[in-house]
């Protein structure tokens, strides 16, 4: 016989916001699919274009999963979505990392640097990591929730519970000190090494890459904010907008710069979305813009 899982205002508003992020997702892909299509189906398979399908795709397997939970309104005594939850998280994970793999790329486009590039990834495993560890560590304590009747508390029936844990706020905390540092990093590079780099191209290229990091640093502070206050109920609202964000904005970033490749009027010696590298620079980055 099937339970009634517990719904108060915090698992109430976190369904709602993961399901309408959902379709933000959806109605997204689709004001975007014909530029996708101009811009990325008809290229060849590279390792740029394999990260930005999965950043572009996961998305929709792993918020897709958290559409299904937030929708389920019983369980069955003895059942378990233990199985499941972790299979969502990882997809969450993948479509994250293959979002900030992009951005990775792009840095060391700027810089080709291969010290750099190997500085960057040990760095994002030192984070991932000490993210792990301490969110096992028990430091931030996890409630039951307190269900309407006669027994008073109850832990999680299963896992079922539309329900996040505090313990997730150092995987937020890694990535918004990740993206700090790649932001400091990519000013440094955009006022150091292309001070007097003027154009169309260059500008699409540190703009959107600097809006791109200040969106995820916005929404990771408002998650470590909701994860750590409100009541634990509130905490699973950011699940699916970090996913999005992600997938977005690194979406948009690789059709602007197709865009602006187009708007030039310039035959590049590299494809800019590619990431080759010429002299050691972003050649097709440094030429004059005749609308400058």
């Amino acid at each position: 016989m099937s339970t009634a899982l517990y719904v108060d205002a915090g698992i109430q508003a976190s369904k709602y916001c993961n399901v309408g992020t959902f379709a933000v997702l959806v109605f997204d892909y689709c004001i975007t699919l014909e530029a996708e299509f101009q811009w990325v189906w008809h290229r060849k398979w590279t390792f740029v274009r394999f990260i930005f399908t999965m950043s572009r795709y996961l998305p929709f397997l792993g918020i897709g999963m958290t559409f299904a939970a937030a929708l389920r309104t019983q369980y069955y005594p003895g059942e378990s979505c233990a199985g499941y939850g972790t299979a969502s998280n990882v997809l969450h994970i993948m479509s994250i990392v293959s979002a900030e793999g992009l951005l990775i790329t792009r840095i060391y486009a700027s810089w080709n640097s291969k010290r750099l590039l190997a500085s960057l990834l040990i760095f994002a495993v030192i984070c991932v990591v000490s993210s792990y560890i301490l969110s096992e560590t028990g430091l931030v304590h996890n409630s039951t929730i307190a269900i309407p009747n006669p027994s008073a508390f109850i832990p999680d029936p299963g896992y079922c519970e539309f329900m996040g844990g505090r313990r997730f706020v150092f995987n937020y905390a890694a990535l918004l000190l990740y993206e700090v540092v790649l932001f400091c990093l990519m000013l440094f590079i955009r006022f150091r090494r292309y001070k007097h780099t003027v154009g169309r191209l260059q500008r699409t290229f540190f703009n959107d890459t600097m809006k791109y990091m200040i969106g995820i640093m916005f929404m990771s502070s408002f998650s470590i904010l909701l994860t750590i206050f409100p009541p634990e109920t509130w905490v699973s609202i950011t699940d699916s907008p970090q996913i999005v964000i992600h997938s977005v904005l690194a979406s948009r970033i690789l059709f602007n710069l197709r865009e602006s490749e187009r708007r030039s009027g310039t035959q590049p010696q590299v494809d800019i979305s590619e990431i080759h590298f010429v002299g050691g620079q972003l050649s097709i980055l440094r030429f004059e813009d005749p609308c400058v």
